[in-house]
């Protein structure tokens, strides 16, 4: 008996920390928003060899250095816009590029760095399409959930959506971190 007591004061705690997993596909909430971040070690790098190289990426990935919208040498930040191309699958398996615009928050200390990526709105990108509102994944997050969310996706298609973005969202970062550790 007072092995059960100690096994359920134990699991206690657990559960009231515990987050709940958007439908196992790991997208990052944070105070009601998906943010995406993650720190990266570059060893040997000092912080302005990372500050300069993070500005080169975003002038690289892209192609103008006007998605720099503040360079803070105090606190060695970065932060810009960026867009991306998110390939959704569609109804019969009709690939749908839709745009990706967010901010991009890069900050450097001596061999190690964040990147954050956040305020996403998603667009498609079909000229074609009279109604091109910009839906989030808190949208996508929302009705997985059972929420309300808007862009007419379906469960199944909101989750393709979030799978979509999230290989979008690793292979900027990889492509950022690649960046960070081959220059200089």
């Amino acid at each position: 008996m007072k092995n059960l007591f100690l096994v359920v004061l134990l699991l206690i705690p657990a559960a009231l920390f515990a987050q709940k997993d958007t439908a196992g596909l790991h997208v990052p909430m944070n105070n009601g928003g998906v943010v995406y971040e993650k720190v990266f070690n570059a060893p040997g790098k000092t912080q302005m060899q990372l500050f300069n190289a993070a500005q080169e990426w975003f002038i690289g990935r892209y192609r103008t250095d006007r998605v720099i919208e503040m360079i803070d040498t105090v606190n060695m930040r970065i932060i810009g816009k960026g867009k991306e191309t998110v390939n959704f699958t569609g109804p019969v398996n009709a690939s749908i590029p839709f745009d990706d615009r967010m901010s991009i928050q890069v900050d450097c200390k001596d061999g190690k760095y964040r990147c954050r990526m956040y305020s996403i709105a998603l667009t498609i990108q079909d000229p074609a399409e009279r109604d091109k509102t910009a839906v989030g994944p808190e949208d996508m997050v929302n009705i997985l959930t059972g929420k309300n969310g808007k862009g007419g996706f379906n469960k199944a298609q909101a989750r393709r959506m979030l799978e979509a973005l999230n290989s979008t969202i690793n292979s900027a970062m990889a492509s950022l971190d690649k960046t960070m550790n081959d220059s200089f």
